[in-house]
């Protein structure tokens, strides 16, 4: 028995470091939806035969620069760990035997590669689980969850029965293909492509040849005929060729000729164009020179920046504010005159006090309504006279504080005026207000005709100095002189001028003319072609005559290999036939066997045919097992699959690993489906991942070597109950 004995995952998929531990016979890992189960379904498949596709999708989720396992199985009294960097598909693996190694390996396996230390791993894992394929590992002792069907590839299909059989049907297959493919290269098979073969080649040489035969006899009259038309064909090619030649030459000069008068014309308005251009350069010279006699005329203006303007406007601003602040500060007088302190109120108040004062003694009653009238005329005076003094400090003190803030302007603007009025005076000698304003208009027309000498420096800046316009129009003129020489002697005395269209004219004529020159050419060299092979023709006959002969025995030879390819394929594919049938007898036998203790006894009449599909029998006939109920698909396919993986195996006795194959099965089906397991489990390993805890507690489990996974993909506890 060929068992997994372990699994250690220090980087991969959800797994950091985590190890697992399985026994022979029944193994039940627990787990609840995604816990990792079908992940270490993967890492043992990945591990031994490598991942194909979706890698990436086992990469650690927490990040890092690995992904690797480690898996251990137990065979013959050894033990095999082997080891793989999914990243890089580095493998290492080491054979022992009571702590010796006895084989050993290290190099890269990729699944798609084709290096010599791959071949040397596979052909190791073939020696051990009697295949090395990932597909047929995965569609035979690996069941998933949901996907017990077996995949409908062909190359996967050809190796399975490969497998099955125990011989190279692949190697039958290829010798019938290469007789075929020999008996289509002598023939053409019916429905076949259209492209002759080595049969009909001879048959349609031999045709030729009688056809090449029946025309000899007209080859010698052709002959004759064809050549005498090339004599003539050959003169008019002559003539024509004297007149291309001659009418050539003339056009030629006629070109010559015209391109010399268009070069004239174009060199004359070039000239005109530097003769204006001259113009314009003499006249914004002239311009110039007037725009800087302004600028001298200037004098000492013309000399500033901008940011003398600038200043001299801001002198003059200062100027206007030290004069509007200096009016506002005289225009604020003298301080307001206190108030008087005797007022007629104040007299009265006096009386109030002097009556209540004599009323005490003469009339009480009326001297005490006196003293309480004075004292509230006292107090509505003594608040009176502090609103009034407050109001007026008041205004006193916001007269002063205007005054004072006016007094600080003008001191500093007199300081900055000063200051910059004695800079003025240093720089441009202008010593009072108004000679500022004189000086700001003459900076104007210094801005003025500044900005038109820019302007016309810059359109002078485009065009040539004056020496170089002078110097161009030489050239010009030179050229001029040049081309009007050499149309004079182009023309030369009495040579007919043509104009430009009457060239063209003729130009076309030409062409025409060697068209035909070129027809004729062409159809000469066809019909001395055609005159060559007639007289090839009429020296072979005799050649012919022999390889008609040698084609005619060649195509019996052929019709007879023909008959004994035919014959030969016939019986190599009624020999193949009765080949499949021997190990899909054999096959479907184990599938009844196991679908019998499977559903305990309700179903055993199944058949699997060539190419994978599977019928199940019901009252007396067979139905596609897609006619079922999903729970008896399941179980057909799972039949299938275990009797494909106990064939396969071929007395290694390979283990079975079974993610969750019976979440369809009711209670009756599943607990029909665990006792056949438990069964099968004597004789090979089952390694059964679930996610369902009530299979805990099923009849037997406690004879079940159980692992239970946490949330987290972490192993929760092993319990070993013998």
């Amino acid at each position: 028995m060929l068992w997994i004995s372990g699994l250690h995952l220090p980087a991969f998929g959800r797994f950091r470091g985590a190890d697992l531990v399985f026994q022979p016979g029944m193994n039940l890992v627990y787990g609840r939806n995604e816990a990792g189960k079908s992940t270490i379904l993967a890492a043992i498949a990945g591990t031994i035969f490598g991942i194909r596709r979706d890698k990436e999708r086992y990469v650690p989720w927490d990040g890092g620069e690995r992904c690797e396992a480690q898996v251990s199985f137990v065979y013959d009294g050894r033990e095999m760990t082997i080891w793989r960097d999914f990243l890089t598909d580095r493998v290492r693996a080491v054979e022992r035997r009571d702590g010796e190694a006895l084989w050993r390996f290290e190099g890269k396996v990729s699944p798609a590669g084709r290096s010599s230390e791959r071949e040397e791993y596979l052909a190791k894992i073939e020696e051990i689980w009697g295949f090395a394929e990932g597909d047929i590992f995965r569609n035979s002792i690996h069941v998933g969850q949901q996907d017990l069907k077996i995949e409908e590839d062909h190359g996967l299909a050809t190796r399975i029965k490969q497998l099955l059989s125990g011989y190279a049907e692949l190697d039958y297959d290829a010798v019938v293909d290469s007789l075929e493919k020999e008996l289509y290269e002598l023939t053409r098979r019916p429905g076949g492509r259209a492209k002759d073969r080595e049969l009909e080649l001879v048959r349609t040489r031999i045709a030729e040849l009688a056809t090449a035969w029946r025309e000899g006899s007209r080859v010698l009259a052709e002959i004759a005929t064809l050549e005498s038309a090339v004599g003539e064909l050959r003169s008019a090619v002559a003539a024509g060729r004297a007149d291309l030649d001659k009418g050539a030459k003339y056009l030629q000069r006629v070109k010559i000729y015209l391109e010399a008068t268009a070069q004239e014309e174009q060199l004359k308005r070039g000239y005109d164009r530097l003769e204006t251009e001259r113009t314009k350069l003499e006249t914004l010279l002239a311009r110039k020179e007037a725009i800087v006699a302004r600028l001298a005329a200037l004098g000492p203006a013309s000399e500033l920046t901008d940011d003398d303007v600038r200043t001299v406007e801001a002198y003059l601003a200062d100027v206007e504010r030290l004069d509007r602040a200096e009016e506002a500060l005289a225009a604020l007088g003298p301080a307001p005159a206190a108030p008087r302190l005797v007022t007629p109120f104040l007299l009265v108040l006096l009386g109030c006090w002097l009556g209540a004062i004599m009323g005490w003694f003469l009339l009480p009653a009326a001297g005490y309504a006196l003293a309480i009238t004075a004292l509230v005329l006292t107090v509505g005076y003594g608040l009176r006279a502090g609103r009034d003094r407050r109001r007026l400090e008041a205004a006193a003190l916001r007269r002063q504080g205007h005054a004072d803030g006016l007094a600080t302007e003008v001191g500093r603007l007199r300081t900055t005026v000063a200051h910059v009025a004695a800079e003025l005076s240093a720089r441009a000698g202008v010593a009072a207000p108004d000679n500022a304003r004189e000086l700001l208009a003459a900076l104007a027309h210094v801005a003025a005709a500044r900005s038109e000498l820019a302007s016309v420096t810059g359109a002078l800046a485009v065009l040539p100095t004056h020496e170089e316009a002078l110097g161009r129009i030489g050239e010009v003129a030179r050229e001029l002189a040049i081309v009007r020489a050499t149309a004079a002697e182009v023309a030369g005395k009495g040579f007919p001028v043509i104009s430009h269209e009457e060239f063209v004219a003729a130009e076309e004529k030409m062409r025409r003319l060697e068209g035909e020159v070129r027809e004729q050419e062409r159809s000469c060299q066809l019909q001395e072609q055609q005159l060559a092979i007639l007289a090839q023709k009429r020296i072979d006959l005799e050649a012919i005559e022999d390889e008609g002969e040698e084609l005619k025995n060649r195509e019996v030879r052929l019709v007879r290999r023909i008959g004994a390819l035919q014959l030969a394929v016939e019986v190599l594919r009624e020999t193949l036939d009765e080949y499949r049938a021997t190990y899909l007898a054999r096959l479907n036998g184990e599938i009844n066997g196991k679908l019998y203790n499977l559903t305990a006894g309700r179903y055993r009449d199944a058949a699997l045919d060539d190419r994978f599909n599977l019928t199940i029998g019901a009252d007396g006939g067979g139905r596609p097992v897609e006619h079922y109920s999903c729970g008896v698909r399941d179980q057909g396919y799972l039949a299938a699959r275990l009797a494909l993986g106990s064939i396969l195996s071929r007395g290694r006795k390979l283990p079975f690993l079974l993610d969750d194959p019976l979440v369809n099965f009711d209670d009756e089906r599943k607990t029909a489906a665990l006792t056949a397991l438990s069964l099968g489990s004597r004789e090979h390993q089952v390694i059964l991942f679930v996610h369902d805890e009530r299979y805990l507690r099923l009849r037997g489990a406690d004879q079940w070597h159980k692992i239970r996974l946490d949330q987290k993909g972490k192993q929760d506890g092993q319990l070993h109950l013998l």
